[in-house]
């Protein structure tokens, strides 16, 4: 093999380990970002929050209780391991978002369809809490 080969060939090297480095560099696309939104529970459960607080995303609860029925909003963070998502409520619930027919589902609490009352300035809990 000749000089001209050898540098060829070292040269294909080089660009091909400089593309892999690059891949590296890229950061992973956080499917939570397209979860962001107020949805409402096809089954009559309580309505959900979901939003981006600095690095974490966050899931509000908005329950009824007590003999007022005032909201009583419990918040969790939504978790991502090995590409699953869930919250931790003393129970582990499964997260899973189709995003076709935009439905996110909660193992076991069932459908919830995104509420047309959400806006996209309404990026925290304290938003809907306060209207």
């Amino acid at each position: 093999m000749n000089q001209k080969n050898h540098l060829l060939l070292l040269s294909s090297c080089i660009i091909s380990l400089a593309t892999i480095v690059m891949q590296g560099c890229v950061e992973p696309t956080d499917g939570r970002t397209a979860l962001c939104g107020n949805w409402e529970s096809v089954g009559g459960k309580p309505d959900v929050l979901i939003y981006k607080e600095g690095p974490a995303y966050k899931v509000t609860v908005f329950k009824r209780g007590g003999l007022t029925r005032r909201l009583k909003p419990a918040t969790y963070l939504l978790q991502q391991e090995n590409g699953n998502m869930f919250i931790n409520t003393g129970y582990r619930i499964d997260v899973s978002y189709n995003e076709e027919t935009d439905v996110l589902t909660f193992s076991p609490n069932g459908d919830y369809v995104r509420s047309k009352h959400y806006t996209a300035d309404d990026d925290r809990a304290d938003g809907l809490l306060a209207n």
